[in-house]
């Protein structure tokens, strides 16, 4: 494994693990295994794997653009990408997983190695404790839209926002710590758009767990991203936000 982060690392990561699922399951379900899609609804399951996948084609062509910008020539990694593409591909997913698999070649994954080596390190990894505390503040964000006390205006809000925080963490593996800082900026700016409605609920338990649970994940990805100075901005953009509503 390359020592540096970046969208190679990343997907070097989750592909090295192609090997340890079942070689006769569907793709779609090797897919939820590897990238911790765990809906029981089969069809929700299949839509958001296909938006992993998604994302899985993007870092690709970020990564293709690194390469291209460090004057390195398509010829020398153009065919790995191809199979990659091919591994990742949504027309893939009804495939068993064997199919998929036999385009992850030993040669495939040593392009993608030297690919993350060559390009820069992008950000520090986020500890499983980081992480593990920004869930269990979703967590009690959970409870409190299940708290018939809380109005139901804030309870819209918290909702959405804890949407976003899982969505972002879901997609972490393969985007890294700018799934979370985009859902963070998401959020400020929807309670920026809709501060007069929630002015009354300012001193509200519920209102205090949501700046707690975007504080924490604003702390984890900052520093993540190697923005250290950017964690008291982050702090001050929420007490900004407070002395607005």
């Amino acid at each position: 494994m390359a020592n540096k982060l970046n969208a190679a690392t990343r997907l070097l990561c989750i592909l090295e693990k192609a090997f340890t699922q079942q070689e006769h399951i569907q793709a779609v379900e090797a897919w939820a295994n590897l990238l911790g899609v765990m809906d029981d609804d089969p069809n929700r399951r299949a839509v958001r794997v296909a938006e992993l996948v998604h994302a899985m084609h993007r870092e690709l062509d970020l990564v293709a653009a690194g390469l291209a910008e460090a004057h390195f020539s398509k010829r020398t990694y153009e065919n790995a990408f191809a199979r990659i593409e091919q591994a990742i591909s949504p027309l893939m997913l009804t495939a068993s997983w064997i199919q998929v698999k036999q385009n992850l070649t030993p040669d495939v994954l040593t392009a993608l190695t030297f690919c993350a080596e060559i390009l820069s390190d992008e950000e520090s990894q986020i500890s499983t404790d980081e992480l593990e505390d920004i869930r269990q503040k979703v967590e009690e964000l959970r409870a409190t839209v299940d708290d018939a006390e809380t109005p139901l205006r804030l309870r819209q809000l918290i909702q959405h926002h804890i949407e976003l925080i899982d969505r972002a963490l879901s997609e972490y593996l393969i985007v890294g710590a700018k799934a979370l800082r985009d859902a963070r900026r998401a959020a400020m700016g929807e309670i920026f758009e809709v501060k007069d409605e929630l002015a009354p609920f300012k001193s509200s338990s519920a209102f205090s767990k949501l700046s707690s649970a975007w504080a924490t994940l604003s702390k984890a990805t900052d520093v993540a991203l190697k923005g250290e100075k950017l964690v008291q901005l982050v702090h001050k953009g929420w007490e900004a936000l407070s002395d607005i509503l």
